[in-house]
């Protein structure tokens, strides 16, 4: 990681299982950064005592702390269009926790207020930074399956360990976060980022399977990208034991070739008449906040969004992606409803610029 030209203290906005993950990668695994205050839940004062920084009272004392020059926002989605308003206003750069926001409308609107204040805004997508995920878009780039014409998105999970392992209740509440949203936001960009095209039609099944968990937690849908590729994600936490492996896999199907990604395993190309294994990801517990093999990719997109800061250039996962993703989440969820196919339209005003060329 290249060096910053001054420190980045860094505040955390949420006190859950991802405001401690923030904090000790802040802390300790981002070069040129500090933890400087953390804000907000009922985790906050044990939080910022085991890492002996402020507690402030509310988002506005952390947007007015002089110490804090970049907050990531790690609370329930359902706020955060307010809270960056707010952080862009007092001259805060902002990492936001996915999904972005609840609405395409929310997410343009955080955007414009962030180049209108000329602070950076970045959105939470670290499989874009896990090694594993970065091997297959070397080998997407480098052409080694030709273009990209089908992807297949899988999360069979066992159970809802949201809750049961992070205590992280709220993701119950659809109005705070909807199950789709939560996972789907992972897919979702991953699938932009391989294809290297925009969607522009949705259609999707929700369902559940039993009372225990959130509603509508098993989800099919399907997409249609510009130039013609066809995405299917499939997510599900009524899947039964033994399950199907880890609850991020994909399917690159490509012109001349095919790349099978476990997103916390082997990455396999298939040419020919045989596969090979092209790179193994070094096993990390997933659930665990302070495992340094698991917030490296963390580490590695706020040292992004850093050097952005410093650098007067775009992070690698601006806010122009997170809203092209939220766009797939909410038309998926509005053919949910209606049984329909809906089309996905972007706003002109924040279009997003060829990512192909970024990460």
């Amino acid at each position: 990681m290249t060096s910053l030209s001054t420190p980045i203290g860094v505040g955390v906005l949420g006190s859950g299982f991802m405001g401690r993950t923030w904090s000790e990668v802040a802390a300790h695994h981002t070069p040129g950064t500090r933890l400087a205050a953390v804000a907000g839940g009922r985790r906050g004062p044990a939080l910022a005592a085991d890492y002996g920084v402020p507690l402030h009272g509310s988002l506005r004392d952390l947007a007015a702390d002089p110490a804090v020059d970049l907050v990531v926002v790690t609370t329930p989605p359902a706020g955060h269009h307010d809270q960056v308003l707010t952080l862009a206003r007092a001259g805060k750069h902002v990492l936001v926790e996915k999904p972005m926001a609840q609405s395409v409308e929310e997410c343009a609107a955080m955007v414009r207020a962030c180049a209108d204040a000329g602070v950076a805004l970045a959105v939470v997508s670290q499989h874009r930074f896990r090694a594993a995920p970065r091997a297959a878009k070397r080998l997407v780039d480098d052409g080694a399956i030709g273009q990209v014409t089908m992807v297949r998105a899988i999360g069979p999970e066992t159970g809802f360990w949201d809750t049961s392992v992070t205590r992280d209740e709220w993701k119950l509440d659809p109005t705070q976060q909807t199950t789709y949203a939560s996972w789907g936001a992972h897919a979702c960009d991953l699938i932009r980022w391989y294809v290297g095209d925009e969607p522009d039609l949705a259609f999707a099944l929700f369902h559940q399977y039993g009372p225990a968990g959130p509603p509508l937690r098993s989800a099919m849908a399907t997409y249609r990208f510009r130039a013609g590729a066809m995405a299917q994600v499939w997510m599900s936490y009524d899947v039964p034991r033994p399950g199907l492996g880890s609850g991020l896999q994909l399917q690159l199907i490509g012109e001349s070739g095919m790349i099978e990604l476990d997103a916390y395993g082997a990455v396999r190309l298939g040419r020919g008449e045989s596969w090979e294994t092209a790179f193994t990801q070094p096993p990390f517990d997933p659930l665990d906040p302070t495992s340094a093999p698991r917030l490296a990719a963390y580490a590695a997109e706020l040292h992004d969004l850093a050097t952005a800061a410093d650098d007067g250039r775009l992070p690698s996962v601006h806010g122009g992606e997170g809203l092209a993703t939220t766009a797939m989440l909410e038309a998926a969820e509005r053919s949910a409803r209606t049984a329909e196919a809906v089309p996905i339209t972007l706003p002109g005003a924040v279009a997003v610029p060829d990512r192909r060329t970024v990460v």
